[in-house]
């Protein structure tokens, strides 16, 4: 069995409710269908073709969320309820009230717009958590890799880099059924100072979590497969990038140039996931989604 029917066996025994954004297209109407029919999990439509956010008895109460947890862009009440009715944040909504684990859109929801739903879901403790995406990818050699970044709100200290880390642990360990193996990607030494700001952050790992095996990889010399095939040294398979823009090259050169199938983005929350997809067909979105919810703490 290959690792990603594995992760679909174990997405298969979370069941996991899915809030799917609507698209008038028909992709999201399949993938939600999918996900039912091949037994992966609930699924719900949000928007066209679907539940209509503005006729929802929940309205009022996803208004509240949209108020108490993003005072800084919702003026007052009536505009919480003006915010309301758009699919992505409605839906978002109904996964802060506990209805739903997984919100996800497709190509017609910008990945910006996701990451900062996700934000406002944190509320007034995203200031504090390791915010970031989570992107799954298919190695050559068969390895399901997590790539794991910063979100575009600002760099994290140690601590926040720390707890992205640990999240991203999290999620592969539960989605895989395989040990997590952690490493904060940085240039030498000879080039800059970024280790020393990912030294710190693996101190703070190892005190969230000192079970798990982590390092800082920088030297790609060491060959653990014979001339020719230089490896990081720790075969990690829980990437940690400095920032979204390096995580983001890495992941264009490996599906563009390399053809390497990847999934994503997804931003964790402790019990949910937001997700998306840049492009793909129905089995893109259908794997995006099953692959949040069978990482997912709690289910």
């Amino acid at each position: 069995m290959s690792r990603l029917a594995t992760v679909l066996e174990r997405t298969k025994q979370r069941q996991p409710r899915v809030a799917f954004i609507g698209q008038a297209d028909g992709l999201m109407e399949g993938a939600a269908e999918q996900l039912k029919s091949r037994g992966l999990g609930h699924a719900a439509l949000i928007g066209p073709g679907g539940i209509a956010p503005e006729s929802d008895p929940r309205l009022g109460s996803v208004s509240q969320i949209l108020r108490a947890r993003w005072p800084e862009r919702v003026r007052d009440g009536i505009h919480a309820l003006d915010l309301a009715v758009n699919p992505l944040l409605f839906a978002t909504g109904l996964v802060a009230l506990g209805e739903f684990d997984v919100c996800m859109s497709g190509t017609a929801v910008p990945v910006d717009s996701i990451e900062e739903a996700a934000r406002w879901v944190i509320g007034e403790d995203r200031a504090r958590k390791g915010r970031g995406s989570l992107t799954y990818v298919s190695a050559s050699d068969e390895r399901l890799l997590l790539f794991a970044a910063p979100d575009a709100a600002g760099p994290l200290d140690a601590k926040g880099l720390a707890q992205l880390a640990l999240t991203a642990a999290i999620h592969r360990k539960r989605a895989s059924g395989e040990e997590s193996n952690v490493a904060f990607l940085v240039a030498s030494p000879t080039q800059d100072a970024s280790h020393a700001d990912a030294e710190l952050a693996l101190a703070e790992l190892r005190a969230m979590a000192p079970a798990l095996s982590a390092s800082v990889e920088w030297d790609w010399s060491t060959s653990a497969d014979g001339p020719g095939r230089p490896r990081f040294r720790s075969r990690p398979n829980v990437l940690i990038f400095p920032d979204p823009i390096t995580a983001h090259l890495a992941q264009l050169v490996l599906r563009d140039a390399a053809g390497l199938p990847t999934w994503g983005p997804m931003y964790p929350g402790d019990t949910w996931v937001l997700a998306g997809i840049v492009d793909g067909a129905i089995e893109d979105i259908v794997t995006v989604a099953a692959l949040a919810g069978a990482g997912l703490t709690g289910l």
